[in-house]
């Protein structure tokens, strides 16, 4: 079986970590290279990028073919990096009727349509409700929000929509890391060090209300109001330069006594590399999602030992865990880490480690239950999968 695999290329040796949805098609494809008989492609549907060489991952391992020339060969094409639209989809339909299209959902579309309709996103072009795929499948965070969203977009039957289980791996950090050690700089890795010099980190894209980094600076606000000086030495917010352009939210930071500390101990910088974040910028990770409780940023952070203060109840077995919005939960879960996670360091990576094997792209029931979707998108109950996802092992109960 030949499995194509979308995504867009927009330069020659693009980033890895623009966004997740390149390290969503590689982890996707790696985890479907391991079933028996199958071969796995991404497929760049983009025009820009003609030498497929030029890509910033080992494309012998994760092969990368041209949509236009290879589409009509696939068994199975998931939409994942970019969508078809129906016209296209319905004429590979015909020239082979065989062929079969899911549409993997990644991103939370409810909440991306909804800001782009009440703040009336210039940029956002015309809605791509794309129709005419056999199946939807959507990441696990995305359901409660998404699912009978989806169903109405694409006219499909319930049956048609599954919750499959979210797909992860360090290799692609581990390579940017070897990178890095090898122009001699600074590595990933949490180091123990004196309380009055760790620095809290915020990774928060803050490009919309799902993930945005005002909760986590409450959280060190609160700390800093009850510690004082020597608390902490300093909190930086990643992808957070755009925020100091607003009036409002500047008005909000006037009433921080981090920021009228002098000098200010809140830094703004530009989006990082989560690898040069971490090595650079980070001792502890201080985070909020609202209905995202699964982030490769959060889980990289785990990998590599980071305190991370965090409220996405799909990981509260592993890292140090806060309810909702609770801001004096999530700054009593700051001062233990900032006190206390230098003496439990074993205990909390072994926990880490239990929770992050969950989600690797080499877990056998992971593969397994990815065999068994594909199998049923082409025979429907080939096999009994109840698609009711549990958080609490990745698979289904």
């Amino acid at each position: 079986m030949k499995i194509g695999i979308t995504l867009s290329l927009r330069s020659d040796f693009e980033s890895m970590w623009i966004n997740g949805i390149k390290l969503n098609v590689l982890n996707l494809l790696k985890t479907l290279q391991q079933i028996e008989g199958y071969e796995v492609y991404a497929l760049d549907t983009g025009d820009i990028v003609t030498d497929l060489t030029k890509v910033t991952w080992d494309y012998t391992k994760y092969p990368i073919l041209k949509f236009n020339k290879s589409a009509q060969d696939m068994d199975l094409i998931i939409m994942l990096g970019t969508s078809l639209p129906t016209s296209l989809i319905e004429k590979l339909k015909s020239n082979k009727p065989e062929l079969k299209i899911v549409k993997y959902q990644c991103g939370n579309n409810y909440v991306i349509d909804m800001e782009r309709v009440l703040f009336d996103t210039k940029d956002a072009g015309l809605p791509s409700w794309d129709q005419g795929h056999d199946e939807t499948w959507m990441i696990p965070q995305q359901e409660y929000q998404n699912k009978d969203y989806y169903q109405l977009i694409y006219r499909q039957e319930s049956e048609q929509l599954k919750v499959v289980p979210f797909v992860w791996d360090p290799e692609h950090m581990l390579r940017a890391t070897a990178m890095l050690h090898k122009s001699g700089k600074k590595i990933p890795g949490y180091m123990q060090r004196d309380r009055k010099d760790k620095k809290l980190s915020v990774m928060e894209p803050n490009m919309n209300v799902v993930k945005y980094s005002l909760i986590p600076l409450m959280t060190a606000e609160k700390v800093y109001r009850e510690f004082g000086e020597g608390a902490f030495k300093q909190m930086y917010i990643g992808s957070g330069q755009e925020l100091l352009k607003n009036e409002y939210y500047k008005g909000i930071l006037k009433h921080f006594d981090m920021v009228s500390h002098n000098p200010p101990l809140v830094k703004y910088i530009a989006r990082y590399p989560v690898i040069l974040f971490l090595a650079e910028e980070t001792d502890i990770v201080v985070s909020h999602q609202w209905e995202n409780p699964l982030n490769y940023a959060y889980l990289d952070a785990l990998y590599f030992n980071y305190p991370l203060i965090h409220n996405a109840d799909f990981i509260k077995d592993a890292g140090y865990y806060y309810e909702g919005f609770s801001i004096n939960e999530a700054a009593s879960q700051l001062e233990y880490a900032l006190s206390e996670h230098d003496n439990n360091i074993e205990a909390y990576r072994e926990k880490n480690k239990s929770v992050l094997s969950r989600y690797l792209t080499t877990n056998p029931d992971v593969i397994d239950t990815y065999k068994k979707l594909i199998e049923n998108v082409f025979e429907p109950g080939k096999h009994d999968l109840s698609h009711d996802y549990d958080h609490q092992t990745n698979l289904y109960k």
